[in-house]
């Protein structure tokens, strides 16, 4: 826009858990164009201690106490094992001090059914909420989240089996490591983010509950991802369409043993004896179908006459898998 006269502003620019910028002033000029200013801010001193967190007591809870674990505003790391429980630890007082805020030791009553993250989070590192089997509900990994640690909500919900799992709308998560939710109790997932690239080794792994089956059906990986682990959805709950949209899941090399980047047995338990097929329809890239061999789609998805491939490109065109390398 233009102005008539001449003046000068003075900014500030502040936000919640960053520092506050040092005020800049900007003159404004008898019709000179004004861009707006851009103006960086360093992000705050992360909490500490039991500032980090609070654990409160569920209401009605007064016979068998369950507790909400709230990760604190401002907190962007969760370093590892930061909030794992311990089974195998004696009881532990709950104060507003409890530093392991899981399990808290073996004594049943003593259980957090929910936890709380903060938008600030970006990073959840190994075994940071390892053990929380008691969690039940809606459970929510916040938009900036960009990475979740090896075995970070190993046994999530175990006990209760009712978690409910939620990817922020425009999440950018990116890496989800190897067996980051293996033997979680989950009923029901939102589909997996845009964002996502690395899907690590048996990482849903006996993860799911039978209820889980309705938004587990038609089920999406999205293009963006560049690997996904052997056994990464051991289940027998998915069912209908799986749809591959990434072109990056090719095999590595085209000859010789499979080393692609598609795991061996991806929605197979780990251990099974023979590969299980619950998809009977696979939409796929023409590129990443043909860079594997009969025998290494088989040991992927099922046996092939359990299954029809068909071409992402249009959605209709079936593609023989009798056409490649046996």
């Amino acid at each position: 826009m233009t102005h008539s006269g001449s003046f000068t502003l003075t900014l500030k620019a502040e936000k919640a858990c960053y520092e506050t910028a040092p005020l800049k002033s900007v003159t404004l000029t008898k019709n000179t164009p004004y861009d707006a200013e851009v103006i960086e801010l360093t992000p705050g001193r992360e909490p500490t201690g039991s500032a980090r967190f609070t654990l409160k007591q569920n209401p009605d809870t007064a016979a068998n106490p369950t507790y909400t674990l709230t990760i604190a505003d401002c907190v962007r790391t969760v370093t590892p094992g930061e909030f794992a429980s311990d089974p195998s630890a004696a009881p532990k007082t709950i104060t507003s001090n409890t530093r392991l805020a899981g399990r808290l030791g073996t004594t049943p009553s003593q259980r957090v059914t929910a936890i709380e993250l903060p938008d600030t989070l970006r990073t959840i590192e190994n075994y940071a909420f390892y053990g929380h089997e008691k969690m039940t509900g809606e459970f929510t990994i916040p938009a900036a989240v960009e990475s979740i640690g090896l075995a970070a909500f190993e046994s999530l919900g175990r006990i209760n089996g009712q978690v409910r799992l939620r990817f922020a709308q425009d999440s950018r998560l990116k890496t989800i490591e190897n067996i980051a939710f293996v033997y979680a109790e989950i009923s029901a997932m939102t589909p997996l983010p845009q964002s996502l690239e690395t899907i690590g080794l048996r990482a849903f792994e006996q993860a799911f509950t039978v209820d889980a089956g309705p938004s587990l059906s038609n089920f999406v990986i999205p293009a963006n991802v560049i690997s996904v682990g052997d056994y990464a959805f051991g289940s027998r709950v998915f069912n209908g369409t799986l749809t591959i949209r990434s072109p990056h899941l090719t095999r590595t090399p085209a000859t010789g043993t499979r080393t692609g980047r598609l795991g061996s047995s991806i929605f197979t338990e780990g251990g099974a004896a023979a590969v299980t097929q619950e998809f009977t329809r696979i939409v796929i890239p023409r590129a990443v179908f043909t860079s594997y061999t009969q025998a290494d789609l088989n040991a992927i998805f099922g046996p092939s006459s359990s299954v029809t491939y068909v071409d992402l490109a249009d959605g209709t065109t079936t593609l023989d898998i009798t056409t490649l390398t046996p």
